[in-house]
């Protein structure tokens, strides 16, 4: 049951996530109408209205609205899992091939002891494991759909985590929307090589629930 404030619901129905204190006629994470009014139909307009209202109308929207941005490094981790896990299919079959091979006329038993079996047999389980739980992975990550809406990056931070000799940075940036609505989006950092966005920048934003998988760029 969605919780209501004075009859306006504090969570989307569709996806569930927390909805802003401001009115909003959209979830920002999966475009639900949400029964309340909009900014515009309360009297209370934001400020990023006038240039988001001009990415609406930029001759390059089109063909933004037309591109495939990459999948998500959950959909992608997927992928390398199911990768691995044919490597490894692949290797369990050849050792059971050469545990055969070394063991023809020595009797059956002699091949299920064989260290080629034994290891053969892992490297198949592991194999099969690896490669089920990276297409689960990957069906889990397009679950949400995927969504191309123009906005504007009006905020954004990051937490760093340190791994052994090493680390990683996620980002999180504030859009919004047409209508008011705002979420936050985690973004993966893709190393020194490449910046992450920066605020007060207008695009087309690409998420599927609460990833962020690109921001293009829209010069308004």
């Amino acid at each position: 049951m969605v919780a209501t404030t004075h009859s306006r619901p504090t969570h989307c129905p569709n996806c569930g996530v927390k909805l802003p204190d401001i009115p909003v006629s959209l979830c920002a994470y999966c475009a639900m109408p949400v029964g309340m009014d909009s900014q515009r139909e309360s009297g209370v307009e934001s400020p990023n209205a006038g240039r988001i209202t001009r990415v609406l109308e930029h001759e390059d929207l089109a063909d933004a609205l037309a591109f495939d941005p990459p999948e998500s490094w959950a959909f992608q981790r997927g992928g390398q899992r199911i990768w691995r896990g044919k490597l490894l299919l692949w290797a369990g079959g050849a050792a059971l091939v050469a545990g055969f091979l070394l063991n023809l006329g020595t009797g059956g038993a002699a091949l299920v002891l064989n260290v080629f079996g034994v290891l053969g047999g892992l490297a198949l389980a592991g194999g099969a494991w690896l490669v089920m739980d990276g297409a689960r992975a990957r069906r889990q990550a397009l679950v949400p759909p995927l969504l191309r809406r123009p906005g504007i990056i009006v905020d954004r931070r990051s937490e760093t985590r340190i791994r052994g000799w090493g680390g990683d940075t996620t980002y999180y940036f504030s859009i919004e929307f047409e209508g008011g609505a705002v979420g936050e989006f985690e973004y993966p950092g893709r190393g020194s090589n490449e910046d992450p966005y920066v605020t007060n920048l207008p695009g087309v934003a690409y998420t599927r629930g609460t990833d962020l998988l690109l921001f293009q760029h829209i010069r308004v």
